[in-house]
């Protein structure tokens, strides 16, 4: 099947090439091969220029230059091509001499030599080429020597083709946006390049040695790279590990990298904003802010440009309030040096600035300029003016990876099924060291949330990550399946060899926010009843398994306030016991 310069994939070829992207990724994106590409601009040139529109016209319409140029335009005034059925050249000349003599024109074809039929297509032909110029029927009768009756039906004929091309165009057109969201994919699936294909794999190797334990240095060097090239992964990868668990997929409320194609695509075939926001189901001053935040100077609209800095502003960096307004920063400090409290600098600012807003700050900024390493607008010298005499504050609201963590691969608390939270159902545990003297011995500890059942296990030597991890499957082990759902942990670094846990015990690790006890509750409280029996500060090593055993038991079966003052012990052997089918 022959692709014509009207179709759908040759609207996309035009409209991408309009644009000022290349032939070749214009003939990728439309789904055709270059040479076809060639051909479609072929015609179009030599169309653009027989019509009397210059070279230079003409190529600025395109918005295409190339070097067969030169070729096409010897084209331009070689006589078209004729098959065995037309006549000369030099008839045609003989038949519209006579006609411009004033002769009607079947004896204009009877002078060139030439069929009536021929004569009437030539005819046909010319008043086309009039109309278009803008001449009037009347004045067409008088030039061709026609008769009314005639140029009337000239004319039908002519409207009835330009309305079957319009229909044509509109088709194509029509087609074209239909298939918009298939031209998205096809543009995200793109084959990438063998450069492209060897950076990705290289890439995915580094991660996973990296992984392993092995330094940037060395992963380099059993890769082949340079060093620089592993620290600008690093770099772009903000100094954290990447995680080998799929991306969540994105939010609904963002346009995507696909939506944003599809509207560069459809602008290209000249849909209306409300039109193409009808295509994306999405509201028309959706499309309008977009276009006005990542157009580009020239009016250009580039997807991936607009992805990338749609992303990078999503996080909206903000200059610092104290850094960006010099009279509200001296207002402030003059008050911490007069011993101020930030909220009575808050509340006199209100009182006395009523009707500027820029002089309203809230305490907390005041508090993180002062007591955060990052915080900025003011200087940590005036921490000392505040009644509590710190210099730094720790923030409970950081990131979860902080530079250098040493835990990869982390599932967040919040990524834990609901039933754990309403301790409705058994098999949930939580997790914790309690560490001895000198930080040398410690103590697992862990607690199941719906039966309050905890266990102790003694670590005299250390508490590295391969001990606690030896430690959990061997208590895992001893559990029943229905036992044994999950299990929720700080982000303690004896934690890092979560992911061998999982697979050794089936038990899958969540990690709570840094900072957050309280969402390891159940934990704390049981730390705090095991360190009646094991002081802070003292050498934890001291104690036999016999006598931790025995700890263990005595608070397992202390009766409890909220288990209606039945013991842990208790209520484990009845799940315990129960039918596998009713702990669902």
């Amino acid at each position: 099947m022959v692709l014509t310069s009207s179709s759908p994939a040759a609207l996309r070829f035009f409209a991408s090439i309009k644009d000022g992207r290349g032939l070749k990724p214009s003939a990728r994106d439309a789904g055709i091969d270059k040479e076809v590409g060639y051909r479609w601009l072929r015609e179009k040139y030599l169309q653009s220029r027989r019509s009397g529109i210059s070279a230079s016209e003409t190529i600025t319409e395109l918005g295409f230059t190339t070097s067969r140029l030169m070729g096409w335009e010897a084209e331009v005034e070689r006589p078209q091509e004729r098959n065995h059925l037309r006549v000369d050249a030099d008839q045609e000349v003989v038949f519209w001499a006579a006609i411009d003599r004033g002769q009607r024109m079947q004896t204009a074809a009877i002078a060139a030599g030439v069929a009536r039929s021929t004569a009437y297509r030539w005819t046909e032909k010319r008043f086309a080429e009039l109309r278009r110029s803008g001449m009037t029927m009347r004045r067409c009768t008088v030039v061709l020597q026609l008769t009314g009756s005639r140029v009337a039906a000239l004319e039908r004929r002519r409207l009835a083709s330009v309305r079957k091309a319009a229909a044509a165009a509109t088709a194509a057109q029509k087609e074209a946006v239909a298939t918009s969201s298939r031209y998205a994919d096809r543009v995200l699936l793109a084959v990438a390049t063998e450069g492209q294909k060897l950076f990705r794999s290289r890439r995915a190797q580094y991660w996973q040695l990296m992984r392993d334990g092995l330094s940037n240095a060395d992963a380099c060097r059993l890769l082949g790279m340079h060093p620089h090239n592993g620290t600008s992964l690093r770099k772009a990868a903000k100094f954290q590990i990447p995680s080998l668990f799929p991306k969540p997929e994105p939010s609904g409320r963002y346009l995507d990298a696909r939506e944003r194609l599809q509207i560069a695509d459809l602008l290209r075939l000249k849909r209306s904003l409300r039109k193409i926001a009808v295509e994306l189901g999405r509201h028309p001053s959706t499309i309008s802010r977009e276009l006005k935040r990542h157009r580009q100077a020239s009016g250009d609209y580039l997807p991936a440009t607009a992805h990338h800095d749609a992303r990078q502003q999503r996080a909206r960096p903000k200059t610092r309030k104290l850094v960006a307004n010099s009279a509200l920063r001296i207002l402030v400090q003059r008050k911490l040096n007069r011993f101020w409290s930030p909220d009575e600098i808050s509340g006199w600012l209100r009182k006395g600035y009523p009707d500027d807003l820029s002089m309203r700050i809230c305490p907390e900024t005041i508090y993180r300029a002062l007591l955060l390493r990052d915080g900025k607008g003011l200087h940590k010298r005036f921490a000392l003016k505040l009644r509590t005499g710190r210099r730094i504050r720790k923030t409970r609201w950081q990131r979860r990876l902080g530079r250098g963590s040493r835990i990869i691969n982390m599932t967040m608390i919040d990524q834990r099924p609901a039933e754990v939270e309403n301790r409705e159902q058994v098999g949930h545990w939580e997790g914790d060291l309690i560490v001895g003297l000198g930080s040398v011995s410690a103590m697992m500890t862990l607690r199941e949330r719906k039966t309050q059942y905890g266990i102790i296990v003694n670590l005299p030597k250390d508490h590295t990550a391969a001990s606690v991890n030896a430690a959990a499957i061997a208590v895992f082990r001893t559990l029943p399946p229905h036992l044994k759902r999950s299990l929720t942990w700080d982000q303690g670094v004896e934690m890092s060899w979560h992911e061998k846990l999982t697979q050794a015990s089936g038990v899958p690790v969540y990690f709570a926010e840094r900072s957050s006890p309280w969402q390891r509750g159940a934990n704390e409280n049981f730390n705090g009843l095991a360190r009646q029996y094991f002081p802070k500060g003292t050498d934890l090593a001291v104690h036999s398994a016999h006598h931790v055993a025995k700890v263990t038991r005595e608070l397992n079966e202390r009766p409890r306030k909220t288990l209606s003052y039945d013991t842990p012990a208790a209520r484990l052997r009845a799940e315990r016991d129960a039918p596998f089918g009713a702990m669902n």
